[in-house]
């Protein structure tokens, strides 16, 4: 059976997860689940990811979302090329590692000013609430961006090693995003130097892309 793909194209790690299946060939079809029309909460979605969210996935049968997560398993289940997820135990870990300090640092720093700044007025919060977002996520982004940066000083991927992994394409994903939120790594010349790197490597990328390039381009009319 075709392997059923449930996302938002707007959404940072449906992207990810998108692209990883189309650089490498892998049969899918795509359901659109709209984040901001509310299509993650209904009942009918919540027959494929009980939890409510996106990206998710069902391969023949099997339903399974986290977009990490789903990506380890796309490498492990269509044996894909090593260097996405080595075999090696302590470069599987480098992985592992930024995969996982994604979620407390880069991602809650942009989820915090796509709250203040597009869900902020939609959903009618408190300016206080707005301007507490903001200042968390300007915070956690600037620290985030630090970090990756001096990382990146000694090597061309996130996680080292020679070629891309998921990590980078996780993380590559959620930067290219950050103009929605009124952010972006111009500040830092290793990040930018990296994501130039892993935007031409993904073979998809503008393809994943379009989508979120449009509603960007239409913020700026």
């Amino acid at each position: 059976m075709v392997l059923e793909l449930y996302i938002d194209w707007i959404s940072q790690p449906c992207r990810a997860v998108a692209m990883l299946l189309m650089d490498n060939n892998i049969e899918h079809q795509v359901h659109e689940v709209g984040i901001m029309k509310g299509e993650t909460k209904s009942a009918a979605f919540k027959q494929v990811n009980p939890s409510g969210k996106i990206p998710a996935i069902v391969d023949d049968g099997f339903q399974l979302g986290e977009s990490h997560t789903i990506m380890r398993y796309l490498c492990a289940s269509r044996n894909l090329p090593d260097h996405y997820y080595p075999s090696d135990i302590k470069q599987r870990a480098k992985v592992d590692y930024w995969l996982d300090w994604h979620h407390t640092n880069l991602r809650h720093g942009s989820m915090r000013l796509i709250r203040a700044n597009i869900f902020g007025p939609i959903r009618n919060f408190s300016q206080q609430t707005i301007d507490e977002l903001r200042k968390e996520g300007d915070e956690v982004l600037k620290s985030s961006f630090s970090f990756m940066d001096e990382a990146l000083s000694s090597s061309n991927y996130i996680a080292g090693g020679n070629q891309l992994s998921i990590a980078d394409i996780a993380l590559a994903c959620e930067v290219t995003t950050l103009p929605i939120a009124g952010a972006s790594c111009e500040d830092y010349p290793n990040v930018q130097a990296w994501l130039n790197r892993i935007s031409t490597e993904v073979k998809s990328w503008h393809q994943a892309n379009a989508v979120m390039d449009q509603f960007i381009a239409s913020m700026k009319k």
